[in-house]
């Protein structure tokens, strides 16, 4: 068999936790930066004798535009988008090994694409590789909002899971418009948690509209600009409530 399982659970013990110690300075979130897991991950792997070796064995790129407004400046930027798939082999000193295969995705207005592609690829695979104990999955430490005429990864003709969202996988725009000035949905209670909330108020709209796929209007919405990318794990109260207002606009009132 190897020593390569061995070394593993090992290694596993010895890792612990990798706290989110970088910032995003364009949305305030904490995340945990690949700089965090290599230095925690080398003494440990050094220590017994792993190795990682990754294969691209796959890489696709689109070019997608942004618009952002600064002091009554509107300035365009092109953005370059790539997705890889990469093959990690993990040896051990006895040569025995382990083959894990993720993906990796990356926006870049200049040559960073692959490299963060390749950075987020390389992050989670040592995080399910090593079980390393997190709170929840984080977005990388650059967000960018595209454009939503630009054309999305979804396989062109592959229908929507609902009719709410178009097979461009972006909002139309009068729902989008919609969406930004709907009504103010019912308010969170005393003690509700932003998490609590957000569930209770999915499961209302599920009541009342078949099909409802929470994840793919939320990702059509913030694609759209309608509404922020916030990790759940660090929503405040106001941005739930945001969050679900524009999405109840959308379902039950833009449709």
């Amino acid at each position: 068999m190897g020593q390569i399982f061995e070394l593993i659970g090992k290694a596993m013990a010895d890792i612990g936790a990798i706290g989110k110690d970088s910032r995003n300075e364009q949305q305030g979130f904490m995340y945990r930066g690949i700089d965090a897991v290599y230095n925690t991950l080398y003494p440990v792997m050094a220590k017994y004798g792993l190795f990682i070796t990754p294969e691209i064995i796959d890489h696709k790129r689109e070019e997608r535009t942004t618009t952002k407004t600064w002091n009554d400046q509107t300035k365009t930027t092109t953005l370059l988008y790539s997705i890889i798939t990469v093959r990690y082999t993990v040896f051990a000193p006895d040569g025995s090994f382990v083959q894990m295969t993720v993906i990796g995705e990356g926006m870049d207005s200049g040559d960073k694409a692959t490299n963060k592609a390749m950075s987020v690829a390389m992050k989670y695979a040592m995080f399910q590789l090593f079980m390393i104990p997190t709170e929840a999955v984080d977005p990388d430490g650059e967000c960018h909002e595209v454009d939503p005429i630009q054309r999305p990864l979804r396989p062109q003709g592959s229908p929507p899971e609902n009719g709410t969202v178009t097979t461009a996988g972006r909002l139309p725009q009068a729902k989008a418009e919609a969406a930004k000035k709907g009504p103010e949905g019912p308010k969170p209670a005393e003690s509700e948690t932003p998490g609590a909330y957000v569930k209770r108020r999915i499961a209302e709209i599920r009541a009342r509209v078949k099909d409802f796929d929470f994840l793919e209007v939320r990702a059509a919405l913030i694609a759209g600009g309608v509404i922020e990318d916030v990790p759940s794990a660090t929503m405040s109260m106001a941005q739930a409530v945001a969050l679900m207002d524009a999405i109840e606009a959308n379902v039950l009132k833009a449709g």
